[in-house]
């Protein structure tokens, strides 16, 4: 949200088409609440369901039909859910490191014992 909001980073110059009639980046604003959308559940479930169940309110976003302010309005509110639902979230305080160690060792080994 900062950066759609153009208080952090650079706006991607090549989007400038995407801006003009709604006044803002409608791709870059879709995937900030997607990202919203899917952190707020992840802290809920400790999954994230793909494809989006929100994905027509995506859809709509990216098309320009929410002005900026109301998609600031949604990522606020989507931000202090996600917040609220990290207090009692299913996941672990902590990444288990080792287990996450052992499974990116196992894809690599699978992957490159394939391509021989």
């Amino acid at each position: 949200m900062e950066r759609l909001c153009g208080r952090k980073g650079q706006k991607n110059i090549h989007r400038a088409a995407l801006e003009q009639a709604p006044g803002y980046d409608t791709k870059y604003a879709m995937h900030a609440i997607r990202l919203y959308l899917e952190g707020k559940e992840y802290m809920e479930t400790g999954r994230i369901t793909l494809p989006n169940p929100k994905v027509d309110l995506l859809i709509a976003i990216r098309q320009g039909k929410y002005r900026l302010s109301e998609v600031k309005e949604m990522g606020k509110e989507l931000q202090t859910e996600s917040y609220q639902a990290q207090t009692n979230s299913p996941l672990p305080d902590t990444a288990d490191y080792e287990a996450i160690t052992r499974l990116i060792t196992s894809v690599y080994l699978d992957f490159w014992t394939r391509i021989k």
